[in-house]
């Protein structure tokens, strides 16, 4: 499988710029997921893979084939969209079908084609029905095939599951990450859930403004993001943020905000680090409440107290909403027997679990 090249990829729409010096190589077979709120510019990008928009400076090149400027058709890309795209007039056969007729490829070969996708999605007994009689899924299993049986050098995915409900979405992540693995094509899969995202890819790409924020494995982005904005994009729940202040005793550094205290370990800080505001990070699975029992801190974790707003009951684990002083945090714990609303509690913060930002949002000290 060929692998995919951006070289400093520029796009704009007259004045604004949606995309700005995107560099990036996607591994032959990975499935690269770009993932970002709207406006991020991931949609763009897959589009101008495509062909479907133009590139306003830069190159990209498909196995070392530079298509910056080619017609889509003579791109070897297949394109599966949010909106399935069917005829409604035509059988399931005949959409998958009707693109190698178009090209008037021979009718043994568009049949064998058609049955191999059928089998793949599981779709066989589908073939006679019209779209309206089938239901999203199988609607989103027949768009897969339509990409599937131009046997393209490139998949491109642009949020196909974003019309599901949640469980259907879940049941279909599984198998495009199989289908995928599966038949090992170059993929770049386009989505805003960071869910989707963390699941499916063998890297990711978290998109911001046009611009690349970080690269990298899921677990790494979630352990070590660079930023604030990656640290509070990636991860459910999203992270807890604390404004505050380093300060200094001796040999030691403390974060301080109005009812906080959390002493951080000297060594996972630059020496160079001012006195100054910042931001600290802790995600809610890293809180643990002090007279349950603690996953995680010990004689390194800080101690705090906080009035309890707000239980989510998810079965196995909650979500703990509560105030320390005028912050609100929250903390993902298991056990079926959570606080009640307006108890107060002991909580416990491990000090090699934080992350500390700067003013700008760049990550000084990231969790072991």
């Amino acid at each position: 499988m060929p692998s995919i090249s951006f070289e400093k990829v520029n796009k704009k729409f007259g004045d604004v710029s949606v995309v700005e010096d995107f560099s990036l190589h996607v591994e032959d077979g990975e499935l690269l997921v770009l993932v970002g709120g709207s406006g991020s510019g991931k949609s763009t990008i897959l589009r101008m893979v495509a062909g479907l928009e133009s590139v306003t400076s830069g190159t990209i090149r498909i196995d070392d084939r530079d298509i910056t400027h080619l017609a889509p058709r003579d791109r070897d890309v297949a394109m599966v969209f949010q909106d399935y795209a069917l005829y409604p007039h035509l059988t399931v056969r005949d959409n998958l079908s009707l693109g190698l007729r178009l090209r008037r490829m021979p009718t043994a070969e568009i049949n064998r084609r058609v049955a191999w996708a059928a089998d793949m999605l599981r779709i066989e007994s589908l073939l006679e029905r019209k779209p309206k009689q089938l239901s999203g899924g199988q609607r989103q299993r027949v768009a897969m095939g339509r990409a599937m049986v131009r046997e393209p050098l490139v998949f491109l995915f642009d949020e196909p599951l974003s019309n599901l409900d949640a469980s259907l979405r879940a049941r279909m992540r599984i198998e495009i990450g199989g289908l995928q693995r599966r038949l090992n094509t170059t993929t770049v899969y386009v989505t805003h859930d960071q869910v989707e995202a963390m699941t499916l890819g063998d890297r990711i790409v978290v998109l911001a403004n046009g611009r690349i924020q970080q690269i990298g494995h899921p677990i790494e982005l979630y352990r070590n993001p660079i930023n604030r904005f990656v640290a509070g994009f990636i991860g459910t729940p999203p992270m807890n943020f604390v404004e505050g202040n380093l300060h200094r005793e001796n040999d030691r550094v403390f974060f301080v905000s109005e009812g906080l205290r959390v002493q951080l370990p000297a060594e996972r800080l630059p020496g160079s680090v001012p006195s100054k505001a910042m931001t600290l990070g802790i995600r809610p699975e890293d809180v643990t409440l002090a007279d349950g029992k603690p996953t995680s801190g010990g004689a390194g974790a800080a101690r705090l107290s906080g009035r309890v707003l707000l239980v989510e009951r998810l079965g196995g684990t909650s979500h703990i909403h509560f105030d320390v002083g005028p912050h609100r945090l929250m903390a993902a714990v298991s056990g079926e027997d959570p606080p009640a609303v307006g108890d107060t509690v002991g909580i416990e913060v491990p000090s090699e679990r934080v992350h500390l930002f700067a003013a700008d949002g760049n990550a000084l000290a990231r969790a072991e």
